[in-house]
């Protein structure tokens, strides 16, 4: 090579270092040991360098080109590893100057100013991590310029020494040494500038097939985890301040790294409040992207997996966490977008803070299908604990998130079920109860299948909306019925469709009236067939909620199978105060 990069060769050879990753990514995974051993360590690195090969450019000069590439890798940084390295790059960025090409003393100061920022946005930086190989091999291409060395005999030079620290990444950590291996994100690091070396010199990257140990993340999880949940944000806005951010946050968990610049700012920590945390970054931003992991969820899985059939399912199914802790339900949570910002519901976005601030908010919420990614992500990780995997959706004729769920699982090699539920709300959850009960008594998948698609067709739910207010703005009623209905004071019964679609099942003019049309549409089913479960489902009104769980204990005979809050994202369409009965008929034993 030339003895300086100008903007097509820089490209290349973080392309050749992306790619190296993206090859390594399941050796990465199985010495993931810290900080948390969840065996996700090389799917993280690789995602974020899947944004940098789909994302990035060839620009007019080198800082133009590594700003592309920054941006890619700050959007799909993931975890602790990808959120690191895309600092890293950042800084690297900032310490370059606006030229059509560098030396090797300019690359010096941008690798060099890159570790800086690096270490900078981490709370607690950990030697023996990436962030030690990050540092070590930027300190030997600052070295190699002083020197005046050749820019290839540099970077073999600087890939020597990142090795050599890698190699000793066990004797800084305890935890390594004990299980025999590397530190995963360090490795990573090592993988990339391998892959980068090699394409400046113009060689291909060829992946090596090791002995790898046999490490088990059922061996390795051997404390639950301190915090709940593993949140990342990333926020876009001006004059961002990352130390900040960081006092800020800090009190909320740990984990914490704050990377980006003024402009786009990602966020990780572990939590226990995900909603406060996203509370936080709305106001310094817009939040443009979300993620939130359940880590205690995932430990209970490596280690107590209760069944062999795991049971998936979204956020508009309405059940209270203690059924869903019960049977291991997984909850993919649905996006939430109110004033450009993105939330998920039930984890960043909760029903009451929905109510409580909509009514003053200028703009209404939508609701969008979950990330395909992230879907895929997660039926992944399910993978590889389960035989079977049963998804159970909200209806089709409602929300993409079917044919998300779908698509996802075509990617995964395992056995998957994805079924529309044809129901959202306490009728899905009723379902999905269901399911779990029949893979708690040890039914086969192709039985529990079959169960789901008979209570389909016997599950109903009819919610009371106290007014047409939110169904007027979230557009489900134009504005001109709208205004009618309510000069009217008609309270609607919604129900749905045997396809899935929303139907007005009823029209009152009272909420008293309401809930005895209600009440005769309940007697109407219980003359097809025995009750089997119904449940309650509210927003924001837990005296109305009482009020129908009395009457229908009473009509019924039995109390029902649960009380709970509705999802935020039905809250949006059906309002505040409104309370639905959700019931399931006996079928075939």
């Amino acid at each position: 090579m030339t003895d300086f990069l100008d903007s097509k060769r820089l490209y290349h050879a973080f392309l050749g270092g992306a790619r190296a990753v993206i090859h390594a990514k399941d050796g990465l995974n199985a010495i993931n040991v810290f900080p948390v051993a969840d065996g996700d360590t090389g799917s993280n690195l690789a995602q974020t360098m899947h944004s940098i090969v789909e994302d990035s450019k060839i620009g007019n000069t080198v800082k133009e080109t590594l700003y592309t590439i920054s941006e890619a890798a700050l959007f799909g940084a993931r975890g602790n590893s990808g959120i690191i390295f895309a600092q890293y790059i950042n800084g690297m960025h900032f310490h370059l100057s606006d030229d059509k090409q560098m030396t090797l003393h300019d690359f010096s100061k941008s690798v060099s100013g890159g570790a800086s920022y690096a270490y900078n946005a981490m709370e607690n930086p950990v030697e023996g991590t990436m962030i030690t190989v990050i540092k070590v091999w930027s300190e030997a291409i600052s070295e190699a310029a002083n020197k005046g060395i050749a820019f290839q005999e540099a970077l073999m030079n600087a890939l020597d020494h990142a090795k050599k620290t890698l190699e000793n990444t066990p004797k800084m950590l305890p935890i390594l040494r004990d299980k025999g291996v590397v530190d995963a994100g360090a490795k990573g690091f090592f993988t990339f500038v391998e892959g980068f070396t090699l394409a400046l010199g113009n060689k291909a990257y060829v992946p090596k097939v090791e002995s790898l140990p046999a490490l088990s993340v059922q061996e390795e999880l051997d404390e639950a985890p301190t915090f709940r949940y593993c949140t990342e944000v990333l926020v876009r806005g001006e004059g961002l301040s990352r130390d900040a951010i960081s006092a800020h946050l800090k009190p909320f968990g740990d984990s914490l790294i704050v990377a980006g610049n003024e402009t786009k700012v990602r966020v990780h920590i572990h939590t226990n409040e995900p909603q406060n945390v996203s509370d936080f970054l709305s106001k310094q931003g817009t939040m443009i992207q979300q993620k939130v992991d359940d880590m205690q969820n995932q430990y209970d899985i490596i280690h107590h997996c209760k069944h062999r059939i795991a049971l998936v399912t979204d956020s508009v199914a309405d059940l209270p966490p203690s059924l869903l802790e019960k049977y291991q339900i997984q909850m993919i949570p649905l996006p939430i977008s109110w004033d450009d910002n993105v939330y998920l519901d039930k984890l960043t976005m909760t029903t009451e803070t929905l109510l409580t601030n909509i009514s003053d908010s200028k703009a209404y919420p939508s609701s969008s299908q979950p990330n395909e990614k992230a879907v895929a992500n997660q039926l992944s990780f399910l993978a590889n604990h389960y035989d079977e995997i049963l998804v159970l959706t909200v209806a089709g004729k409602l929300s993409g998130t079917y044919e998300t769920m779908k698509r996802a699982a075509a990617g995964i090699e395992a056995n998957i079920a994805v079924i529309d539920t044809m129901q959202n709300s306490g009728a899905q959850g009723l379902i999905v109860k269901a399911a779990a009960e029949q893979i708690a008594a040890g039914k086969t998948f192709a039985e529990v299948q079959d169960f789901v698609k008979q209570s389909i067709t016997r599950t109903k739910i009819f919610v009371s909306v106290p007014n047409l207010d939110a169904m007027i703005r979230s557009g489900r009623l134009g504005e001109k019925g709208g205004a009618i209905g309510n000069t009217l004071n008609l309270k609607p019964v919604v129900s749905l469709s045997e396809t899935g679609a929303g139907v007005v099942s009823d029209i009152a003019f009272s909420l008293s009236g309401s809930t005895n049309k209600i009440v005769k549409r309940v007697k109407k089913m219980m003359a097809q067939g025995s009750v089997a479960d119904y449940a309650i489902v509210h927003a924001n009104t837990p005296e109305r909620a009482e009020e129908y769980t009395a009457l229908f204990t009473d009509l019924v005979g039995k109390a029902p199978a649960y009380v709970t809050g509705i999802s935020s994202i039905i809250a949006m369409n059906a309002g505040n105060g409104c309370v639905a009965i959700a019931i399931q008929l006996e079928g075939e034993k």
